[in-house]
């Protein structure tokens, strides 16, 4: 079984303990799309794998992140969504995101997904080699709105990373980032996320929501 295959089965098995007695059906476009999957009050259904990066722990990293779409049905959709909704946000390893381009009741689940990668070896190297090292950093800052106030409680996420923070009573936060001068932000203010660009050249950072 592949690194994501076995993420994603982690995690349907941890959101089923989190719904018990209900099962949770995997949707991997197997069925046709007018065919309803048959006593599944709750799917999942993969939606994306992106690259976050690459790192280095005991060896190559290549860093990924699976998007899956959770979603609900039936008379106990309500009360299914509420003990995912809270068995993930306990989860420090998943992240999630509400999803507007689909109909009906669910919201996105984001799994960081890390694989292990193969150097290419090449032929001896005749000459010194210069190797340039990226370190991570963490970056300090604060997310305002337009009239300059903090904005509490908003889930910020770096795209050279894996982990979201969420900002304090005063919109201060600090998230884990790569060294580049110019970051990009997935931002989630009460159910709303955007992509939001701020240089760091000047800490701590500020992000403004507008």
């Amino acid at each position: 079984m592949g690194v994501v295959r076995s993420s994603l089965t982690e995690l349907i098995g941890f959101l089923n303990d989190a719904i018990t007695p209900e099962e949770i059906t995997l949707d991997d476009d197997s069925r046709s799309e007018a065919e309803e999957p048959p006593g599944a009050p709750v799917t999942i259904k993969p939606t994306a794998l992106t690259t976050v990066g690459r790192s280095r722990r005991d060896g190559p990293i290549l860093d990924l992140e699976l998007s899956v779409w959770l979603q609900c049905r039936g008379p106990r959709q309500l009360d299914n969504l509420e003990k995912l909704l809270i068995a993930v946000e306990r989860h420090s390893q998943y992240t999630t995101a509400p999803d507007t381009e689909r109909p009906g009741l669910g919201f996105l689940v984001r799994v960081p997904v890390s694989v292990r990668i193969d150097e290419p070896s090449g032929p001896p190297v005749l000459e010194p080699l210069i190797a340039k090292t990226v370190i991570g950093r963490r970056i300090g800052g604060r997310l305002l709105d337009s009239q300059d106030n903090g904005i509490a409680h908003a889930r910020i996420r770096a795209h050279s990373s894996a982990n979201a923070v969420v900002s304090d009573d005063s919109g201060r936060f600090e998230v884990l980032a790569s060294a580049d001068e110019l970051q990009h932000f997935a931002v989630t203010v009460r159910g709303t996320e955007r992509q939001v660009t701020a240089t760091t050249n000047t800490l701590p950072v500020t992000i403004r929501w507008e």
